[in-house]
């Protein structure tokens, strides 16, 4: 890719079994789960832009044992960067050569002592300021609070309905997910759009790799 702006997407997909990991550089048991790929690529056979491994043994979007994971290439197939868990919600980002690039920092949300959204933040080695991301607008959030017990009725309906119905639909509301990564100087270099769940990347000010990183961490954390 150029330094035009572009979406992607990341896509969980069943696990595939990688022949010879060690070649690689990955685990004996490392599998392949997720792809990101251009938002236009919508055919399985299109080449993705990366492929995300991780051991067969983990549950990648586990947080309580959160798994690490390699991303390379798509076209060409070469390691790009891993990603492994510190600590709880904090992964660190590594080059190839094992240097490290980023740390990436969840901070979970919560109403007390005051009302605070996820927050996403990536470090980077030797940058005093993050690129930092709030899940859900001000606005998002203000429609869910004064729409959720419309939404909650609704949802209550409906799996009244689907116990008689057999149905297994998701009549859940989801809470706002929309997250735009801001740099100091730069503006927004990622945005997340959670109905479509397309990223936004501007990788003019923003390392391709902890783009990704921060995409599959927040994918898999919406998964578990």
């Amino acid at each position: 890719m150029d330094n035009t702006s572009y979406a992607f997407l990341v896509s969980v997909n069943n696990p595939v079994p990688v022949s010879d990991p060690l070649s690689l550089g990955l685990p004996p048991d490392a599998e392949m789960g997720s792809t990101i790929r251009l938002s236009t690529a919508r055919r399985p056979e299109d080449t993705p832009l990366a492929r995300v491994f991780a051991p067969r043994s983990a549950q990648p979007w586990n947080r309580e044992a959160p798994s690490p994971f390699w991303i390379h290439d798509g076209p060409g197939g070469r390691p790009w960067c891993s990603v492994h868990p510190v600590a709880p919600d904090v992964h660190d980002v590594h080059s190839v050569d094992g240097a490290p690039l980023a740390r990436i920092t969840r901070r979970a949300g919560g109403l007390l002592p005051w009302p605070r959204r996820v927050r996403w933040s990536a470090q980077f080695t030797g940058t005093p300021r993050p690129v930092t991301g709030k899940e859900g607008t001000w606005y998002s959030w203000l429609t869910y609070v004064v729409t959720a017990p419309i939404w909650f009725l609704f949802a209550l309906c409906a799996m009244v309905y689907a116990l008689f119905d057999g149905t297994t639909d998701d009549y859940s509301f989801k809470r706002p997910v929309r997250t735009r990564w801001r740099a100091q100087g730069a503006g927004t270099v990622l945005d997340h759009r959670g109905v479509s769940k397309v990223y936004r990347f501007d990788p003019r000010h923003l390392d391709a790799r902890v783009a990704y990183a921060l995409a599959v961490l927040q994918t898999w954390e919406g998964k578990g």
